[in-house]
């Protein structure tokens, strides 16, 4: 289907896999570095702090306060860890490992500071989701008859309702309780629980429908009970993380185009009904990755050159879809914040030479 954004994510973890031999770090670091001079494109662009080895930087607390992805060692092990905002400067935090586990990798954090994730192990029907409390130590979700190939993808704003995936279904977490797995559209259909709302209310996510492809879904909690409901007739799916606090969820479908397979396009479904599916910045794919309290987007795109790889852009009603600033060949935008006390919104990421990055974007 055209080229696949999706196809950027595990691009990344096979670069990381590797992992840049750097000087040893450990910790809490030092303030971002200034990434030089920036490419065509929105928002000033700074590097974050790294363990040593490549990073990624896949989502932000609303206030904009708090990162949170993960860091590779000198070793080559995977580290999750939190970027903070101190006195303007971003101290990285290495997260704590629960006992006998090959590494963890942090998904989503919350406005309180709590850091949700997952382990990874050997084989990984042990990996479980966890838990880091904004007062310290980690704790692991679930029952201990939950086992099965777990991965989580996204906490609520205001609570502790964790989403996911685990052992190729929807599921959730919540703190003290067994996980539950969410209804499908047909049962026995693979599905996987990507983003949700404030509350823990409403959970976006995919649902297949054939062995390759799948569409969009929206559970809501109605009554004590979980809702499922097909977002769209296109195949595709809610990006993970992809949420805000109201319910509005963002990820892409594939529409017609002169591509055979179609081409993949970012899209946007509301809370309070109907959707909107974005353009490019001037290529054949688009991917909406987050979204924010007032509807602002960030993604990834094609752009008109062929001698670029996919950019991340943001997206606005007023301004449309933009390129973010980079240097290299790409960057890539997972996550963003809501506007700040100051008219700023921070976006995350990563870069061609696999580090966490962070945009800081005025109004635009």
């Amino acid at each position: 289907m055209g080229i696949r954004i999706r196809t950027v994510v595990v691009l990344l973890a096979l670069l990381v896999l590797h992992g840049l031999k750097l000087p040893p770090a450990s910790g809490v670091l030092s303030a971002a570095t200034p990434h030089g001079k920036p490419g065509a494109g929105i928002g000033s662009l700074s590097v974050l702090p790294s363990l040593g080895g490549n990073s990624e930087a896949v989502a932000v607390n609303a206030a904009g306060t708090t990162i949170v992805g993960s860091s590779y060692d000198h070793h080559g092990l995977q580290h999750a860890v939190k970027w903070t905002l101190k006195q303007g400067a971003w101290t990285l935090t290495d997260l704590p490992w629960p006992p006998g586990v090959a590494s963890v990798t942090a998904r989503g954090v919350n406005n309180h500071g709590d850091v949700a994730g997952n382990t990874n192990t050997i084989p990984s029907v042990n990996s479980r989701a966890i838990l880091w409390p904004i007062t310290g130590n980690v704790s692991v979700l679930g029952c201990s008859t939950d086992v099965g190939p777990t991965s989580v993808y996204g906490i609520s704003a205001n609570g502790q309702t964790v989403v996911g995936n685990a052992s190729g279904g929807a599921a959730l977490w919540q703190p003290g309780k067994c996980l539950v797995s969410l209804p499908t559209l047909i049962p026995s259909q693979y599905s996987s629980a990507g983003a949700v709302n404030g509350d823990g209310t409403i959970i976006g996510g995919s649902v297949s429908t054939d062995p390759t492809a799948g569409v969009p879904v929206r559970w809501t909690l109605v009554a004590g009970l979980w809702q499922v409901e097909q977002l769209d007739a296109l195949t595709g799916t809610v990006w993970s993380g992809a949420a805000n606090a109201a319910g509005d969820l963002a990820g892409y479908v594939y529409v017609s185009c002169a591509l055979a397979d179609g081409c993949q396009r970012a899209a946007i479904w509301y809370a309070a009904g109907g959707s909107q599916v974005l353009g490019t910045l001037g290529g054949d794919t688009s991917s909406a990755t987050g979204i924010n309290a007032t509807g602002e987007v960030v993604g990834i795109s094609t752009p008109t050159r062929a001698s670029q790889s996919e950019t991340g852009f943001f997206w606005s009603e007023s301004t449309g879809m933009v390129p973010l600033a980079f240097t290299g060949k790409w960057a890539a935008a997972w996550a963003l914040s809501d506007v700040r006390p100051d008219g700023t919104r921070l976006v995350v990421g990563t870069d061609a030479r696999v580090r966490a990055v962070v945009w800081v974007i005025a109004n635009p």
